[in-house]
């Protein structure tokens, strides 16, 4: 019977370590030093942004075996999480590209330094995504990394 219940324990807590929720950044629109960004400053926060959307996006859309486990062990409360996570962070990224904007016209900020800078982070994060995916880093290299290289925009 111990040996059952010891079993049982262990099983839940592998499967609960299995078990993720979405947890994508929730940006504020205004940030206090927001007029004292330069150019490069505002493109760079722009990108950063703009891979939190593309990152929420792409979970909404991709579906995996942590999904499917989700959704077998703790549906509904995970789902509603997850959703509740992605609207979130969608929402308060649409105010703080909104705000961003402005801000770039304000300044009379180049378009050309923004489809760099972007096409640069989009070249970072798909090496970084397939290096996790031929195992040569661990997912926890890749989410380091990952957030360093949106941190830098």
């Amino acid at each position: 019977m111990l040996k059952k219940v010891v079993l049982l324990t262990t099983a839940a807590v592998v499967l609960s370590g299995c078990a993720g929720s979405a947890n994508h950044e929730v940006v504020t629109a205004y940030n206090a030093s927001d007029d004292s960004m330069t150019c490069q400053q505002l493109t760079s926060e722009q990108v950063r942004v703009q891979a939190i959307i593309n990152a929420v996006n792409q979970d909404k859309n991709d579906v995996t075996g942590k999904d499917l486990l989700d959704g077998i062990l703790w549906f509904p409360f995970n789902l509603i999480a997850k959703n509740s996570n992605y609207e979130s962070a969608l929402n308060a990224a649409g105010a703080r590209l909104s705000r961003i904007d402005n801000l770039r016209r304000d300044k009379e900020c180049s378009e050309e330094q923004l489809a760099e800078q972007t096409k640069n982070l989009e070249e970072r994060l798909k090496e970084l995504k397939s290096l996790r995916e031929k195992n040569l880093i661990t997912e926890e290299e890749y989410a380091a990394s990952r957030k360093a290289a949106l941190s830098k925009g």
